[in-house]
């Protein structure tokens, strides 16, 4: 018997949970959004993987245009140019180096070695 209650509830609950999802498409709704995501991932899929071979078709279709018209050499000049333009030379002048600020009493009464100023420091400070 109380199995069968137990069942009953189950059932009674998941009767309840499609009534409040209706308006999302219920069961259904969510298989069909899983199916148009996957649908969707398939589609982009496919569509780099044309990208890629109609990239190298370009690519083949380039070479083949260079060697029939014997620019190899000028070819790789113009690589050997880009890859020197690529190259950055290191600058002689020399980087300004950064003054650090001096510590305020609003920092805190640590010193930047992390002990605490004797009261003789303190009253040097506030002197300054």
């Amino acid at each position: 018997m109380a199995n069968l209650q137990r069942l009953t509830k189950r059932v009674n609950d998941m009767e309840e949970w499609i009534k409040e999802n209706e308006m999302t498409g219920g069961p259904q709704g969510v298989l069909e959004t899983f199916v148009l995501m996957v649908n969707e991932t398939r589609a982009s899929t496919n569509l780099r993987v044309q990208a890629q071979q109609t990239m190298q078709n370009l690519r083949a279709l380039a070479f083949e245009f260079i060697g029939q018209h014997e620019l190899t050499e000028e070819w790789n000049e113009f690589l050997a140019d880009k890859e020197k333009d690529a190259v950055q030379e290191q600058s002689p002048e020399e980087v300004p180096s950064l003054t650090e600020a001096e510590d305020g009493e609003e920092v805190g009464e640590e010193d930047t070695k992390g002990k605490k100023p004797s009261k003789e420091e303190k009253s040097k400070e506030t002197k300054k």
